[in-house]
């Protein structure tokens, strides 16, 4: 089932960077919110929220075709935990109005650096309403559960929506 869910992701993102129009040069600002519901199997650990909302500072540079983007995001009381996570995390996207691409971040939790990072897939739209860019988008991530202690499980893995304003550029 995962590797079926893969496939058909990273076939979208190919026929997105295909028929999408190049990325506009220039830089981009944004500020955003992202909701994350995890789906990998926790066990054992009733405590353990599985849904989170976390706030996104966001920098994206267009180049010919592709777009890179920088984010940091926070996550206040991840997980139930009452710790914060903060997540940089970067990404590359392919496509205009309607774009896909792949990113990858690490987590900052509880003092210290994850040992593992995530890893994402991700599509989403850009609009233009009164001259603030609007991006909606969702992503899945694949995450080991490794690094938290006291969650018994086999992964992370998330699926995740967000909306960002974009300014600039």
């Amino acid at each position: 089932m995962k590797r079926t869910t893969l496939l058909c992701a990273l076939l979208a993102v190919v026929l997105v960077g295909a028929l999408a129009p190049p990325a506009e040069c220039g830089s981009k600002w944004g500020l955003g919110i992202h909701y994350r519901k995890t789906l990998g199997d926790i066990s054992d650990n009733a405590d353990w929220d599985e849904n989170a909302l976390g706030f996104i500072g966001s920098y994206q540079f267009g180049l010919a075709f592709l777009t890179v983007e920088a984010d940091l995001e926070w996550v206040p009381d991840y997980g139930g935990t009452g710790k914060d996570l903060f997540e940089p995390q970067a990404w590359g996207l392919i496509g205009g109005f309607l774009y896909g691409g792949a990113g990858i971040g690490i987590g900052h939790y509880d003092g210290d650096w994850l040992d593992n990072p995530f890893y994402a897939l991700r599509l989403g739209v850009n609009v233009s309403l009164f001259g603030i860019g609007l991006d909606v988008f969702g992503s899945y991530r694949f995450q080991k559960i490794d690094d938290l202690q006291g969650l018994d499980g086999d992964d992370l893995n998330s699926m995740t929506f967000g909306a960002i304003a974009r300014f600039g550029g």
